[in-house]
């Protein structure tokens, strides 16, 4: 068993945007990929406990004269009196545009396309050859479903994404776009009602960013509060509503170009409203069995206390505690993976748990600030830290909300260690699985 999802099947080839779904116990999960030079399929890998995955191949493929497949999500039928009880939907690239089709399924697992069911630009309020793809579906009060999919919204609507709405999840209306503020142009990854409002997993410029709204409606604001929800190497979450709670999934691209699923997350929203992700209970499954920690001798005045090399061939998970710097000016504490001899990635955390990914050599030289990172939640003053480690992937975490999934330029060699700030204790490791 692997930490990081990724296809083997030479007919699926690599995969891009992932979707999940619930049903009766199992999990089911849904990937646009491609096997050859544009994306030609949608794949399926299917679970029992979230971390542990059968990958069963393509599900639909690209129909004739295609140029590409997008991306979709999969939902229940609305009307069980009439089709199959489960339908999904899909874009394909054919002639001068893109546009939307339906495929409908008995059991998730064999899918018929229906291509009787072109969904494609509603002029008044859209491009006719802008973007159209990937549906996002939300109960409607009344019956039936809202949709909400990336679109090319006409120059003074103010919109930035599609939304309209469906009796029977199969046949669709586009409404005028909803009015959104504090973003560019994106893509939709995912909606759902929050605590009495509407949450958007919005992809643009690279990050999902977090739009809020009070109705299905809009208008749609950049959330004021931890607005970046993923960014650095990871890309298009998405909610994953189940029996358990509302978890998020995503895509985590590795620098060699191989893309892997990120770990499910949970999902957390405070007092104000701030929508963050987490560590979902559901991966200490990942935990097989624990591994010896030690620590490795150490030169007078390293910057780096060692750990005794761990065996990282399916992965590691890493936790322990740090202490917060007490100012503003103090020297900060974190963690060190190294990934070439004598170089990895360091996490620093100053005194109100902003993080800073560098990467540098392991006396502290040469290094490469790539991404910093504020999640503007109240951290203690003692932390609880993961990190979750395959290949060259690294998800970070502090008090068990996400701080970063991060690709490393190389594999990590199974070399970690302590940024302790001169205090010995100020940062520790309490225990290692694999």
């Amino acid at each position: 068993m692997r930490l990081f999802y990724a296809p083997s099947h030479r007919e699926t080839g690599i995969m891009w945007d992932t979707w999940l779904y619930s049903h009766q116990g199992a999990y089911y999960l849904y990937y646009l990929a491609r096997s050859g030079e544009a994306w030609d399929n949608i794949s399926l890998a299917t679970s029992l406990d979230g971390v542990t995955w059968k990958e069963l191949g393509p599900v639909l493929r690209k129909g004739e004269g295609v140029t590409w497949m997008g991306t979709g999500s999969t939902w229940k039928n609305p009307d069980p009196s009439q089709g199959a009880p489960f339908q999904l939907n899909f874009s394909e690239w054919k002639g001068p545009r893109q546009t939307i089709f339906m495929a409908e399924s008995d059991d998730l697992v064999g899918w018929r396309r229906r291509d009787d069911l072109e969904f494609v630009q509603e002029e008044s309020g859209y491009e006719p050859h802008g973007r159209w793809d990937c549906i996002w579906i939300l109960p409607r009060p009344e019956g039936g479903l809202y949709g909400y999919w990336t679109a090319t919204p006409r120059f003074g609507t103010e919109g930035r994404f599609g939304f309209g709405h469906s009796t029977d999840g199969l046949r669709w209306q586009a409404l005028a776009p909803p009015k959104v503020h504090g973003v560019g142009e994106g893509e939709v990854g995912a909606v759902e009602r929050i605590g009495g409002k509407y949450y958007m997993m919005y992809g643009c410029q690279g990050a999902m960013l977090t739009l809020v709204a009070d109705c299905p409606e809009g208008p749609f604001r950049a959330a004021p509060k931890n607005r970046t929800l993923l960014g650095g190497h990871t890309y298009f979450s998405r909610f994953f509503p189940t029996p358990d709670g509302l978890l998020v999934n995503h895509h985590s691209i590795a620098r060699d170009g191989m893309v892997y699923m990120g770990l499910l997350k949970d999902t957390r929203l405070d007092g104000e409203g701030a929508l963050r992700v987490g560590w979902w209970q559901g991966n200490e499954r990942l935990k097989r069995r624990a591994l010896p920690v030690a620590p490795a001798p150490s030169a007078p005045g390293a910057v780096v206390t060692f750990l005794e090399p761990l065996d990282i061939s399916a992965g590691l998970i890493l936790e322990g505690r740090l202490d917060l710097p007490s100012h503003a000016f103090a020297p900060r504490p974190g963690l060190y993976v190294e990934c070439q001899p004598g170089r990895g990635l360091a996490v620093l955390f100053d005194a109100v748990g902003r993080a800073e990914c560098a990467l540098a050599g392991e006396r502290g030289g040469e290094a490469v600030v790539e991404t910093r990172v504020d999640r503007q939640y109240p951290f203690p003053a003692s932390c609880r830290w993961r990190l979750a480690v395959e290949g060259p992937l690294v998800e970070i975490y502090l008090e068990d909300l996400l701080i970063e999934c991060f690709s490393l330029p190389a594999p990590a060699t199974g070399r970690f260690g302590l940024i302790a700030a001169g205090a010995p204790d100020g940062a520790q490791v309490t225990g290692a699985w694999q």
